[in-house]
């Protein structure tokens, strides 16, 4: 049976649910659940930081070294030639700085020949000279060209500069010492020990 408004009832309904769907779908949209944009992904794996190395070695060797060379039975005239190799074992380049250290004199013994020239202190050190170079062609000689380190008595400990190390690199160094002919008896038996001190720093 027919009525007056009911026409208008149902259309009232239908508007409602076509309002409702409309409402539901905008939900959806906006809340991002539906979307075709497109998208790609990449990763880089194994990702990773390594520290270098200064690796300073004489002669191959780290500390404790040997002593370069032990020379006895030293006279006025006497004089010798010792060869080392510096190197930098390490993969950071430095700047390599030497130096004359823990220098130590003593009298050993005193034979009477000595007596009659004063008192015993360990005057070597002071009388002969020791000199480090640059042996460029390591043949044991101070050529022309090559560069002076050092040259003066063992008991002058400042630092001489010896330039730059690069990782992998090595340079020949010999040590001359030398005892002049005019010493006389005051060196007798006299003992001289020191250390040469080599120190890489990392090139800033």
């Amino acid at each position: 049976m027919w009525l007056p408004g009911m026409r208008d009832v149902k259309m009232v309904k239908k508007r409602a649910a076509i309002a409702v769907i409309v409402l539901a779908m905008a939900a959806v949209f906006s809340s991002g659940m539906i979307y075709a944009y497109f998208n790609d992904s990449e990763t880089s794996p194994g990702n990773s930081f390594t520290a270098g190395t200064l690796d300073l070695k004489i002669n191959g060797v780290d500390d404790p070294v040997p002593a370069t060379f032990t020379a006895t039975n030293l006279a006025p005239g006497s004089h010798g030639n010792a060869k080392m190799t510096v190197s930098n074992a390490g993969t950071i380049g430095g700047t390599l700085v030497g130096k004359i250290s823990a220098v130590s004199n003593s009298g050993g013994s005193t034979p009477e020949p000595e007596i009659a020239s004063g008192a015993d202190n360990g005057e070597l050190g002071a009388a002969m000279t020791i000199t480090i170079y640059r042996d460029a062609n390591a043949n044991g000689q101070y050529d022309s060209g090559e560069t002076l380190y050092f040259n003066n008595h063992p008991a002058v400990t400042s630092d001489w500069d010896m330039g730059s190390l690069a990782a992998g690199g090595s340079l020949e160094v010999s040590v001359y010492y030398d005892i002049p002919t005019t010493v006389g008896n005051n060196i007798m038996a006299d003992v001289c020990t020191f250390s040469i001190q080599y120190t890489l720093t990392q090139t800033p």
